[in-house]
């Protein structure tokens, strides 16, 4: 029999962003978890009962808790939903950092199909996707849309490894059958039953444990996948209630090879609405130049986007609208990409998505463009947060169930310490703009500020996942 408790109380700081544009920091709250469900049992703004009471209270019953766990945060730190990454190729972390120098097309040539082509041996995955989750976790990514490789086999291991690390994940097997190598890339026939079986696999899987690792649908990209295929996989999806993820007007030219190899439809998103791969449960990465109808499909679809700037950055795609896409009705947060970016971290993608944002502002002011009501006004550190959390939870379709701290979801969630060992965020008393400040509110303001623009992994204190701690510094 094990000793642990049934249940855990956080007692300190709790943030969170339960919609665009709202920041909600509440200093002194009492959280419970109930780790036999992996959900957020109660929240207390200003507790004045004991841990053991708050729990009687929150379950209702009049019989003494079963042993309750405390956690006592410190000044320095605050629990927060945790991170979701939309979009990002497990695969690509063997040559992170390199090929920027080259535009998409040709770093997919020279790059990518050749590193992807070496994951044949499942011994390669079984090595190296251990590091992969592990890192991925220590960035205090509680749940990730990957994309594996074509080969049935090593995304076995690779959903295996999430499974075992105990992170919340989408896994995908990519789908490949034209304009690829002649070392990478398979029949029709061949990539459809593949994915069906992957599927089949994990469904399978789920019934032995919590179902933390779900299959998605992934065609690499339209240029890559015949009709037939991308068809097929749109029956798939239907058959299974699974979701899809692919990618959508990255680059100039990606746009203009799928055209050409699509000659029949009326724009990019249309190839793959088509297919009947678009719906509530997609994910399509980038969306940099989006069409008046590319935006109208996946209103009408429902679709959502997955804005992944570190990569757009150092690929030299192109600078994604978020504001635009927002107002247009879409679902967005953000992906690391990797290896597209150059880095898993989700403080990174943030922190770009702000730097991407103001250029965007200042090239469309140097055009003379008239920037109305927020479309003019630069995304914020809590703006951002949102689309790291709530809005990634959204657009993953687990927006009821994750991305915030409320009664009854799940709890995902970090202990962040901003006062960590070598952290990269100065103290209060080396912040004069804080230390100055009288309104704990205002003070956790700024000093979520100083999270996002300044923080790293070394800040990442404890990750939770469904109730259960997967990582520790």
């Amino acid at each position: 029999m094990s000793n642990a408790p049934r249940y855990t109380v956080f007692l300190g700081c709790l943030v969170d962003t339960p919609t665009f544009g709202t920041l909600r920091i509440r200093h002194d709250a009492a959280l419970g978890v109930d780790h036999t469900t992996g959900r957020i049992l109660g929240i207390e703004e200003k507790p004045v009962l004991s841990p053991h009471k708050l729990v009687e209270q929150w379950t209702g019953t009049t019989q003494p808790a079963p042993t309750v766990a405390t956690v006592r945060l410190t000044p320095d730190q605050f629990l927060m939903p945790g991170l979701i990454d939309t979009h990002t190729h497990a695969p690509q972390f063997t040559f992170l950092g390199i090929g920027h120098d080259l535009p998409l097309m040709d770093w997919l040539e020279k790059y990518t199909f050749k590193h992807e082509s070496e994951f044949k041996d499942t011994e390669v995955a079984r090595q190296f996707y251990h590091t992969v989750v592990d890192r991925v976790l220590s960035n205090g990514v509680t749940f990730a849309a990957y994309y594996g490789t074509i080969h049935l086999e090593s995304n076995r291991v690779l959903a295996e490894t999430i499974r075992s690390k105990g992170q919340r994940a989408y896994v995908g097997k990519v789908c490949m059958d034209m304009n690829s190598p002649e070392y990478y890339v398979e029949t029709t026939e061949e990539t459809l039953e593949g994915t069906e079986a992957f599927i089949r696999g994990i469904l399978d899987d789920q019934k032995e444990c919590a179902g933390l690792v779900q299959p998605i649908v992934t065609p690499r990209f339209a240029p890559t996948c015949s009709q037939k295929c991308l068809s097929g996989l749109g029956a798939l999806a239907r058959k299974y209630n699974v979701p899809v993820q692919s990618h959508l007007c990255e680059n100039p030219s990606e746009i203009s090879f799928a055209q050409q190899c699509f000659p029949e439809s009326t724009s990019y998103a249309s190839i793959y609405g088509n297919a009947g791969l678009l719906g509530p449960r997609t994910i399509m990465a980038h969306c940099v130049h989006m069409s008046a109808e590319d935006i109208a499909v996946l209103r009408q679809t429902g679709a959502g986007v997955s804005h992944c700037p570190t990569s757009n950055f150092a690929l030299g795609s192109g600078l994604a609208d978020v504001r635009k896409l927002l107002a247009n009705g879409l679902r967005v947060g953000l992906g690391t990409d990797v290896g597209g970016g150059y880095s898993p971290s989700m403080l990174d993608a943030m922190r770009m998505a702000c730097a991407a944002n103001r250029a965007l502002l200042a090239a469309k002011r140097e055009r003379g463009e008239q920037l109305v009501g927020r479309e003019g006004v630069p995304l914020d550190a809590g703006e951002v947060l949102f689309l790291a959390t709530q809005g990634g939870a959204d657009v993953m379709a687990m927006g009821t169930e994750l991305g915030s701290l409320d009664a009854a979801k799940l709890f995902d969630a970090l202990v962040v310490d901003l006062a960590a060992d070598r952290s990269p965020v100065p103290s209060v008393q080396r912040t004069p703009a804080v230390a100055c400040l009288h309104d704990a509110e205002e003070a956790w303001h700024v000093r979520l500020e100083q999270f996002v623009f300044l923080a790293d992994d070394r800040n990442i204190a404890r990750v939770y996942v469904n109730g259960r701690l997967v990582h520790s510094i």
